[in-house]
Order: C-alpha cells, then sequence, then structure tokens
C-alpha cells in the first residue's frame, strides 16, 4: 500500500500554518534591517555616552551640593574621564568582534534548528513585554516596562540573527557528525552574541542613560539618598556597557580556543583512518 508523506498528515495543519508563519517572519527579518538596527544602535550608544558623562557629572555636582561634600564632586570628574576611556575601548573593538566572526566560519547540518530557535525567541520576546507591561501597570512604576522592552528587543534580535544565519557564518550541510553538529550548536550562540553586542551596546547604555536622568531629577526630592544609589546602579551598567564590546571580544577569543581543542579532537579518527588507508 502506497504510505502518505508525513507531511500530508491532516494532523499536521497547525504545522503547515505555522511553517507559513515563520516563512513570512524571515522574508520580513532581513539581514538589511539587522545591518541598519546595528548601525544606528551603535550610533545612539556613543551619543548616549556622551550624553551620560553630562548627566553623570550634574549628578555628582548635585549630590556634592546636598552633602555639602568636595568628594562628590572628585568623583564627577572621575567618572566623566573614566566614560570617555572606555567609549575608546568600545569604538576599537566593535568593529573588531565582526571581524572575528566573518574569519570564523562553521557548519551546521539542519535549517530546522536555526527556524525553531528563531520563532522561539520571537514568541520569547513577545511574552517578556506584555508582562513588563502588565507588572508596570500592577506596581505602578516605568521601571518595569523598560526593562522589558530591553529584553523583548534583545530577543528580537536573537531572532533576527537566527533568520539570517550567514550573518554569523554558518553554512548548512547534512555531512555534520553529531560531534560537529554540537560545535555549530555551540559556536552559532556564541557568533550570534557576538554579532549583537552592538546591539547590546546600544540598549545598555541609552536604557541606563535614561534611567540616570530620572534618578538626577530624583535627587531634588526628599529621598534623595535612595536616588543616589539607584543612579550609581545605572552609572556602572553604561559603563559594563561601554565596556562590552572589549569584554566581548576576550571572552569569544577564548570561546573559540575551546571550540578548536574540540574540532582538533573529533578530527583525529578521520586523520587515523586517513593514515591507515595511506599504508
Amino acid at each position: 500500500m502506497d504510505t502518505a508523506r508525513k507531511d500530508d498528515y491532516p494532523c499536521l495543519f497547525v504545522v503547515k500554518i505555522l511553517s507559513k508563519l515563520i516563512e513570512s517572519i524571515r522574508n520580513m527579518f532581513k539581514s538589511e534591517i539587522l545591518d541598519f538596527c546595528i548601525y544606528w544602535l551603535t550610533r545612539l550608544g556613543h551619543m548616549g555616552i556622551l550624553l551620560s558623562a553630562a548627566i553623570g557629572f550634574i549628578f555628582c555636582l548635585v549630590l556634592a551640593i546636598r552633602g555639602n561634600s568636595f568628594e562628590f564632586f572628585l568623583y564627577g570628574v572621575g567618572w566623566v574621564l573614566l566614560i570617555f576611556v572606555a567609549q575608546y575601548t568600545a569604538h576599537k573593538f566593535l568593529p573588531a568582534g565582526k571581524n572575528l566572526v566573518k574569519n570564523n566560519p562553521s557548519r551546521i547540518s539542519s535549517q530546522a534548528f536555526l527556524d525553531c530557535f528563531a520563532f522561539l525567541a520571537l514568541i520569547g520576546g513577545v511574552v517578556v513585554l506584555i508582562f513588563s507591561i502588565v507588572t508596570a501597570i500592577r506596581v505602578e512604576s516605568f521601571d518595569p516596562f523598560l526593562w522589558g522592552l530591553g529584553v523583548f528587543a534583545v530577543l528580537e534580535f536573537f531572532s533576527m540573527v537566527g533568520f539570517n544565519a550567514k550573518v554569523v557564518t554558518i553554512e548548512i550541510t547534512e555531512s555534520n557528525s553529531a560531534g560537529q553538529e554540537a560545535i555549530g550548536i555551540i559556536t552559532f550562540f556564541v557568533k550570534a552574541y557576538m554579532i549583537l553586542v552592538p546591539v547590546f551596546f546600544g540598549i545598555m547604555i541609552v536604557v541606563g542613560t535614561i534611567m540616570l536622568l530620572i534618578s538626577l531629577f530624583g535627587l531634588f526630592g526628599s529621598s534623595w539618598a535612595f536616588k543616589y544609589a539607584q543612579g550609581e546602579f545605572y552609572a556602572m551598567q553604561i559603563l559594563q556597557g561601554a565596556l562590552l564590546p572589549f569584554a566581548s571580544y576576550v571572552v569569544f577569543a577564548l570561546s573559540y580556543l575551546f571550540v578548536d581543542v574540540i574540532k582538533a579532537i573529533l578530527a583525529v579518527p578521520d586523520k587515523l583512518d586517513n593514515l591507515g588507508n595511506k599504508q
């Protein structure tokens, strides 16, 4: 008896609908859109650094006046110097990270993994955004929404990378072994993170700068000590965002050292077989 093809089963009608939906999303999430977003988020990040330098200095100046302490003024000067040094490292290492990804191609055997990951990241981002809006309304604070918006953006960008595997130099091939497939999956996540470092850079700095400005306004109220602690937290977030390209470059290089060692181990059996055939 002639057997029906698996994808012709009537019970898979939902799968067919989702497959068409995923294909439509792939057509919308072009790599050009990702490049455009990376370019502008990088620029926004650098502009945010300049703005945060001014806000941070004013923040410390207000603290110096309210606390009657010259020490806070010195903190403000130190903050400006430190953030500009961090901006210099960010400017140097943002393109360096992209070059590392470009020069380290990898392979994976199934487009299904990339599609499923991208779709799940897309749905996850929407769920987080909705939850953050509900939380913000319940606690009567804008903070949960801003954090939810940031997580939503990050997950949507990961989804975009999954739909455009070429941006992380991943080739689809059917000749992978199980070990090579594991390496392909690991390198996909490492390279996806690396290619999105400018996105994290921009989001962390923009969100941190907005929250630092809100904390600055709070210094003029009665709870200025609490706003000082908040401002210190967001200043550290801005600094971490500015240093992220340098730190990510180092982590990526060390991660690929581990990957290359695993590749060399997996290649030993093939080399031994080739050696035996020659003899």
